[in-house]
């Protein structure tokens, strides 16, 4: 009975829809006619404007292509612990074209005309190029940290697109594996174009230049600011000479206010096996003018300086530790003598104390230990890309000597220890302690404790399209006895963003970051992004000058693009209250390519004169 109701129901509904139908009017055929073929039209349209935009952006890529295309996923030494103890019987290197295949996909049946185009222009990098950065041989047996560190040190390089280390077990054999090391090319003509909201800039860079471990970099910017309208800067660079570790890096920049030249001669701690490390940096530069932020109005200064740095490092196996638990742990023993020399100068300081000149010359030597060790995660301060973070425990003993101009000559002493700790499903927190002063005679100077704890959360997932991370820092400045013109700044470095002069200052100081970011899982247009909010707090404590307090709250949004050769770009807006320092206006505009608030992978090996910094 129920089947024949719900048959009669839908009999009587077919019947009406087709007397309406019938009922319907030749002309309303003829609109709803017309009204389709306008949608058509449109959609028709939407597809060619979204064809047309791939192109370009397929074309732009071609041109600026500056990154891997994959945001691969490193877990560090963990990918290579199944294979810990067996040996190594062949290492073969391939290195596959820039454009048309993938290390998944390394051969292709055809390629469009740009593509064989660009792969015919490109001198492919030569083998001997990646095989000089392995941290391994045939013959010896797998050691998960040297695979982890030869992998992190390939794209540390930012030579290739993509990288990716295969362990093959050999058939018949349980002990045996082959080792093949895969990488894709960057094209090495890539032209760089920006347009930032302080300047536009474009150049062209040589990456990989002739197949060889070299890189050249041109280019040029028109600023707006009528008093520096214009800046050009050359980079040439040599990585890894004769299988080293040694780089050579040559730079200089021109423009009205600012113009000189660096050299920098190099050695990284590159494996946890490196035995020393060190580098020679030397600079010549003049400067017209200081420009505290980009709308503030230029300081005239008219100086003219050079720098030298000399620093050298030696690493080894602390033997009371000879625990596999230990295994990562090293001695460091190093010496750093930095000099700064002005040669013509308007002042030694400025009447407000914001500026200085003063020579000073510092010889300093350092005993401490080191873990090798570090995590790996992603999307934390940068979008996708691999970062490393210090793990365990460090620290170290600086001593040394102060030439400084002022204050003559001064002994130095400090202490430095950091821990680095991944709490599951909580997040990352590094903690530094450090203490640095100086003796003259029989007087303490210039004395700060120091309390540095930084934190960022385990991702917390918004739905299935979003995740949140928030980062905290706190720091604790409490200097003692600090000379007039000594006293402990606030700026942009170490906790107000987009206040770049010295004005902010005191004896004693406490700083407080606090920042939510949100990813989307997704892209738009080909970029990844996320979007930004953050409160800076800092309370600056001076003898005779009360408490100072001030703010800065704002937002920005990261952004990523690996086709446009965007590996990290920065843009956000900061607002101070009540912020009253002459020349600087209450907001800033901010942009940049890197993130200068990350934590950075620092196991202490080059002695520092501590400051707030």
């Amino acid at each position: 009975m129920r089947k024949r109701y719900l048959l009669f129901l839908f009999v009587m509904l077919n019947m009406c829809c087709t007397i309406l139908l019938q009922a319907q009017s030749p002309y309303d055929d003829e609109v709803c006619l017309d009204k389709t073929v306008k949608q058509l039209r449109k959609e028709e349209e939407k597809i060619k404007a979204a064809q047309g935009l791939n192109k370009t952006l397929m074309f732009a890529s071609y041109l600026n292509y500056s990154d891997r295309t994959v945001d691969r996923v490193l877990t560090g030494k963990e990918e290579f612990e199944q294979h810990r103890g067996k040996y190594i019987r062949n290492i073969e290197i391939k290195v596959i074209a820039p454009y048309g295949v993938t290390i998944e996909k390394p051969e292709a049946d055809h390629f469009n005309r740009f593509q064989k185009f660009a792969n015919g222009i490109q001198i492919k990098t030569k083998d001997w190029v990646v095989r000089n950065d392995l941290l391994f041989k045939s013959g010896d047996a797998v050691d998960p940290i040297l695979f982890a560190d030869t992998e992190k040190n390939l794209w540390e390089r930012q030579t290739f697109k993509d990288v990716k280390m295969f362990l093959v077990p050999v058939d018949g054999s349980d002990n045996l594996v082959d080792v093949l090391i895969m990488v894709q090319d960057k094209w090495s003509w890539s032209l760089n174009f920006s347009v930032q909201f302080n300047k536009v800039t474009g150049g062209i860079t040589f990456q990989n230049f002739m197949g060889l471990p070299q890189s050249i970099a041109v280019g040029a910017s028109l600023n707006y600011r009528k008093d520096n309208f214009y800046s050009v800067y050359g980079i040439y660079k040599y990585d890894n000479i004769r299988s080293s570790h040694i780089d050579i890096k040559i730079a200089g920049d021109y423009s009205p206010l600012d113009k000189g030249g660096s050299l920098r001669i190099s050695r990284d701690f590159f494996s946890a096996n490196s035995k020393w490390a060190g580098h020679i940096k030397t600079s010549l530069y003049r400067e017209s003018a200081n420009v505290p932020n980009q709308f503030s109005s230029s300081i005239p200064t008219n100086t003219f300086y050079n720098t030298q740095d000399v620093w050298l490092a030696t690493s080894v196996k602390m033997p009371s530790l000879k625990s596999a638990r230990y295994d990562l742990v090293r001695m460091i023993l190093s010496a750093r003598m930095k000099r700064l020399d002005y040669i013509t100068r308007p002042y030694l300081r400025s009447a407000d104390g914001t500026q200085t000149f003063i020579d000073r010359t510092y010889f300093l030597g350092s005993l401490g230990f080191a873990n090798w060790d570090y995590y790996v995660d992603h999307s934390v301060y940068y979008l996708g890309q691999a970062e490393y973070f210090n793990k365990g425990l460090n620290g170290a003993l600086i001593l040394g000597f102060d030439y400084d101009e002022e204050l003559s000559k001064r002994f130095y002493s400090g202490v430095q220890i950091n821990y680095g700790k991944f709490i599951p499903k909580c997040g990352y927190l590094n903690s530094r302690l450090s203490y640095g002063g100086f003796t003259k005679k029989d007087s303490y100077q210039q004395i700060l404790f120091k309390i540095s704890e930084k934190f960022y959360s385990a991702p917390i997932k918004l739905g299935n399209k979003f995740i949140m991370r928030h980062i905290i820092s706190a720091d604790i400045n409490l200097g003692f006895n600090r000379p007039i013109g000594r006293e402990l700044v606030v700026n942009n470095q170490n906790g107000l963003r987009g206040v770049f002069v010295n004005y902010i200052r005191g004896t004693r100081s406490y700083v407080f970051n606090f920042e939510t970011v949100v990813y989307p899982t997704f892209k738009i247009l080909g970029f990844s992004s996320c979007a930004f909010m953050f409160a800076d707090i800092a309370l600056v404590q001076g003898v005779g000058s009360g408490t100072t307090l001030s703010q800065a709250y704002g937002a920005g949004v990261r952004l990523r693009n690996l086709k446009f050769g965007i590996g990290f770009f920065e843009l956000s807006f900061a607002y101070y209250p009540k912020l009253r320092i002459p020349g600087v206006k209450p907001y800033s505009i901010l942009s940049d390519f890197k993130n200068r608030r990350s934590i950075e992978q620092d196991n202490l090996f080059e002695p520092t004169i501590l400051s707030p910094e």
